[in-house]
């Protein structure tokens, strides 16, 4: 702040500054960061006062810490590079900072620089700003390939006094692909120490300009034009860090170890970020550095996840506030902008950073945190002008329908259902058993073989869903089974001879050629109508002694005839049975006792096949004596396959032929080639063109990435049912959305992706406890009043041992460590939004 009068001509420095900040209210005394308070006589000898905007605001330390400990201060708006739906107009700044040295803050930057331009093929430049204590050259390996005046000191003085040259001469080539370059601090000399005492970051705010934004500049205008910017800065509270931090920077990379003499003061350096604005701004809004947190290094040993843990609850601690002032995404999450390296001799004690894969991978995860503030390339312009052409259209005709398969119209479900290579593999007559938790697909497959889709297999429908349009009266409910039960147990009959009338029933009624050999049984010849007679049929042939061996005999010969084999499919057992303990002892009874006539009949039956689905931990509960059998005889259905499992959303997806017209521009094969034959290339073009290749805000970079982590429960189970509410979520959202701001690289942009998890959540939670596991709504109620993950093993104590087990089967709950004393244990991202839980982890 200037001042011009007279006036303070009698007063010293002090004086003119005491009697004019008496005059001024705190708040306004608390943001100058220097005076100039100056008679007429003296401000010409002063110069201009520069050039800086009226918005700016200085960057440094002591601003930056006053506003952080001001609790009273509201933060402003935040928002980050990467909440935006559009790309940032040139190269971003990422710096890399640490409060105290050794945590591998240089080693980290070198490292995530050779990830970026190797694996991602990205031009980097990297910029040493450890002016003290310098050593990138050192690092990459070019340090002999340092001139003297070359490098950033150099650079910077020749700005401070208007004689800029090329900033390139500064750079230095690190591979010879020509897409890494390093600008060293300078070479170590007397003439570089000389040059560094007269280096002023103070004053490149107080000239026309400002030799630090003008490196920058030239850097991302050069001939290079490099896709990002990395800044080694200085440790501790240096005058050139400020900037770097509060100023220049996009990304603010945080590398700290969980020791308790860091955590105040990188608290302190977090809520400074959040509570600055960068030069950068878009739309009239300024951005806000965005951190990210290097946790390093992380000491082998059982007490690893625990340290790791401690460093995930003080950022969410620490980002708590700032999360509920972004308007453009949900909430700062610790685990999402935390990633802990763990201590590697080898990399500790090599003298420079390789492109060797092996010590890169540690760094994945922040290069790329990275890439997804890097603008993208421009699609080519026919494919953005076909999406902007065709957007609307698409909108209006696509549709995920979130339907159970049990439900779904025949043609609708035919035209929609993916023949995947697992699918293939699950439907071989010489598959008996099928097992796979709720939504992994059990119905739909039952559906496809149902209607008739495997060749040469006749299907005969034994029991069905509840909800199945073509159920037929033979497959019972709750009060059938529960009659059925009592009757075998007064008859001394077992479930097996139930099975068999009922099988031979069922065949005698839908299979014609069976029908020539008359009735199994003579109360089997005439139904009447409904699910009692039919129960009644049942009742009177195990009431006759050969009544199911005569069904028995009955099976072979409709199996000796015939040029067809019959399928007999076997589905809803989960459900029919009811869910009452009794029910579900009656349950496992009955389902022990299926599988052991199917182990009786297989060797007796060549034509004639059973495929029976089970949920899996049904099938993990049962006890029965030649459960041995189905040793290598079962598949069970987990989407492992990524690219098989996105073909489930892209096959409904290509029916919208608005979005089939921006495909045939990608690929003109693509609308025209089924969708289970696609490659994985294609995939990832119809998928990049039907939501885009990058997410946005803290999530992991790529829009497949986070999806496939996103839905995963405990497990690592994915249920198709959960992508296609997802993306349902994300088309209603979208259609409103793009009302307000048009957006035209994809038909649905990342961000509506990640808007719409909480909603998929809230569904799966609901299926988990209501439809498969209701015993475990008491572990749900614990993990609400928990309220964040990981979960102590103290927090489920009041919860016995089975319950916790069957979590961990249901994948409500994954184990993520355990010291043979406790167990730690995490709530999967499919559950945590609809339970309430924050990852905070143990406080």
């Amino acid at each position: 702040m200037r001042a011009e009068s007279d006036g303070f001509g009698p007063w010293t420095p002090d004086e003119r500054r005491a009697r004019v900040t008496a005059l001024l209210d705190d708040d306004v005394v608390r943001e100058v960061h220097t005076w100039e308070l100056l008679t007429a006589s003296e401000a010409e000898w002063y110069g201009d006062l520069g050039h800086a905007d009226a918005d700016d605001r200085v960057p440094h330390w002591s601003s930056a810490l006053e506003r952080a400990q001001d609790a009273d201060r509201a933060l402003p708006s935040v928002t980050f590079a990467s909440d935006l739906d559009e790309d940032l107009e040139s190269a971003p700044v990422v710096t890399f900072y640490s409060l105290k040295g050794g945590v591998g803050r240089s080693t980290a930057l070198a490292s995530v620089a050779r990830r970026l331009s190797g694996d991602h093929g990205l031009t980097v430049v990297c910029i040493d700003m450890d002016l003290e204590a310098p050593g990138l050259d050192s690092l990459f390996g070019i340090e002999s390939q340092v001139d003297t005046d070359q490098g950033v000191v150099s650079a910077l003085l020749q700005y401070e006094f208007g004689e800029p040259g090329s900033v390139l001469k500064h750079l230095i080539p690190v591979d010879d692909a020509g897409r890494l370059y390093c600008m060293p601090a300078g070479r170590i000399d007397s003439a570089y120490a000389a040059q560094l005492r007269a280096l002023e970051p103070e004053i490149w705010y107080r000239e026309r300009t400002n030799a630090l934004h003008r490196l920058i500049d030239d850097v991302r205008e050069s001939n290079l034009r490099p896709d990002v910017i990395l800044i080694d800065s200085r440790t501790g509270v240096s005058p050139v860090a400020a900037p770097l931090l509060f100023d220049v920077s996009d990304m603010a990379v945080i590398c700290f170890h969980p020791h308790a003499q860091a955590r105040a003061g990188t608290e302190m350096l977090t809520k400074a970020l959040l509570s600055a604005t960068t030069r950068r701004s878009t739309d009239g809004r300024p951005l806000t550095p965005e951190p990210r947190f290097v946790v390093s290094p992380m000491p082998p040993g059982i007490s690893a996840t625990r340290l790791a843990e401690r460093a995930r609850s003080w950022v969410e601690a620490w980002t708590a506030t700032a999360g509920s002032q972004r308007g453009a995404a949900q909430g700062l999450s610790a685990e999402e902008i935390t990633h802990v390296i763990p201590y590697n001799a080898e990399v500790a004690f090599a003298d420079t950073v390789g492109a060797s894969r092996g010590q890169l991978t540690p760094y994945a995860r922040i290069a790329d945190w990275i890439v997804q503030i890097v603008p993208e390339p421009t699609p080519a312009s026919a494919v953005q002008d076909r999406t902007s052409a065709s957007k609307a259209e698409a909108l209006r005709q696509l549709s995920f329908s979130t339907g159970t398969a049990e439900i779904l119209d025949h043609e609708e479900f035919l035209q929609d259902y993916v023949v995947t290579r697992q699918v293939n593999e699950t439907a071989a007559p010489d598959v008996p058993l099928i097992l796979g938790r709720k939504g992994t697909g059990k119905t739909a497959l039952f559906r496809w073989l149902a209607a008739g889709k495997l060749a040469d297999w006749e299907p005969v429908l034994v029991t069905t869903p509840n909800q199945y349009k073509g159920r037929p009266a033979w497959s019972f409910g709750p009060d059938n089974y529960a009659a059925v039960g009592g009757a075998l147990e007064q008859r001394g009959l077992d479930w097996g001879s139930f099975w068999q009338v009922l099988m031979a029933l069922a065949i005698h009624q839908s299979y014609a050629p069976a029908q020539q050999l008359g009735a199994p049984h003579r109360a089997l010849a005439e139904l009447g109508d409904g699910d009692f007679a039919v129960t009644q049929a049942v009742f009177e042939v195990l009431d006759d002694p050969m009544g199911p061996l005569r069904c028995g005999d009955w099976l072979r010969r409709v199996d000796a005839g015939g040029d067809r084999g019959v399928l007999m499919l076997f589905d809803g057992l989960d459900t029919a049975f009811g869910h009452s303990p009794v029910q579900r002892s009656r349950r496992s009874a009955a389902i022990a006792g299926l599988l052991t006539k199917q182990a009786d009949l297989a060797s007796r039956l060549r034509r004639i096949r059973l495929k029976i689905f089970v949920r899996q931990d049904i099938w993990q509960g049962l006890r029965f004596e030649n459960k041995s059998h189905f040793f290598g005889l079962s598949r069970r259905l987990q989407w492992e396959d990524r690219e098989e499992y996105f073909k489930v959303v892209l096959k409904r997806a290509v029916r919208a032929s608005a979005f089939a017209e921006v495909l045939a521009v990608l690929d003109p094969a693509l609308p025209a080639t089924e969708v289970a034959a696609w490659s994985p290339e294609q995939v990832a073009l119809a998928w990049g063109a039907l939501v885009g290749e990058r997410m946005r805000g803290e999530r992991t970079a790529f829009t497949a990435n986070w999806v496939w982590n996103r839905l995963a429960d405990g497990n690592g189970d994915h249920s198709p049912r959960a992508l296609l509410q997802l993306f349902a979520a994300a088309l209603d959202w979208e259609r409103t959305e793009e009302k307000r701001s048009g957006y035209d690289r994809s038909v649905l942009r990342p961000r509506s992706l990640a808007l719409s998890l909480e909603s998929v959540s809230d569904k799966a939670l609901s299926a988990l406890l209501d439809e498969e596991f209701q015993e475990l709504r008491q572990v749900a109620e614990a993990l609400r009043e928990y309220g964040r993950t990981p979960v102590t093993e103290d927090a489920l104590g009041d919860i016995e041992e089975d319950l916790v087990v069957l979590a961990q089967e249901a994948g409500l709950l994954e184990v993520i460590d355990s010291d043979g004393s406790e167990r730690l244990f995490k709530v999967p991202d499919l559950y945590r939004w609809a339970l309430g839980v924050t990852r905070r982890g143990p406080m």
